[in-house]
């Protein structure tokens, strides 16, 4: 394993615990206490998260390809969740993680040295994962399109006009989310598969 990777592995793992507990923290004292006191609650949260680090990260780099694949669908559950409010609940962010999550089961083949027959099942079954969680991230984007009453708002643009009416709005949700899911599929498993030639 090369520098580069290790550092990209580092950061990816490492980067779980340090906002897993800034967001619980900003949630938990916005509660508790209110807005005005998340600054020093912030600073704070950034603690144990780190601490955490200083003391597993090496271990969980140097076992990167060896670990259990259902808690790495959690931390790729839990980077889309993310992905999807940092992309203002729009999941483009979450191609990136489905090419990362593409990069990672090639090398991981790699490592444990899998016929082409075994590769090819683990590619289909990571892309297929990607794609449901894209599902899932639509159907949020869905969601949150109907507590933003989306429904019944006006779209208006230099060359179109026209009223989201509940028939349109599915009609949209429907398509684009099948083209997103499709599209995630696609781009897992290319760039798994380009991995594996380059780096193979």
């Amino acid at each position: 394993m090369g520098k580069i990777e290790s550092l990209i592995l580092g950061m990816f793992f490492g980067f779980v615990p340090i906002v897993f507990c800034f967001l619980a923290t900003m949630v938990t004292a916005s509660i508790f206490f209110g807005k005005e006191a998340l600054g020093p609650w912030v600073l704070w949260s950034l603690v144990p998260g780190a601490v955490l680090d200083v003391v597993f990260l090496k271990r969980w780099v140097g076992r990167a390809y060896q670990i259990n694949s259902k808690v790495l669908a959690g931390i790729y559950l839990f980077y889309s969740v993310v992905a999807l409010g940092m992309g203002m609940g729009l999941p483009i962010l979450n191609f990136v993680l489905g090419i990362l999550a593409g990069v990672y089961i090639a090398r991981k083949m790699h490592f444990l040295g899998s016929d082409e027959q075994s590769r090819n099942q683990a590619f289909r079954k990571t892309a297929m994962f990607c794609a449901v969680v894209m599902a899932f991230m639509c159907c949020l984007m869905t969601l949150l399109g109907i507590v933003g009453k989306v429904p019944g708002s006006k779209f208006e643009t230099p060359l179109l006009s026209f009223t989201f009416t509940v028939p349109i709005f599915f009609a949209v949700v429907l398509t684009g989310g099948a083209v997103l899911v499709l599209l995630q599929y696609w781009l897992t498993t290319i760039s798994a598969k380009i991995t594996l030639k380059l780096w193979g």
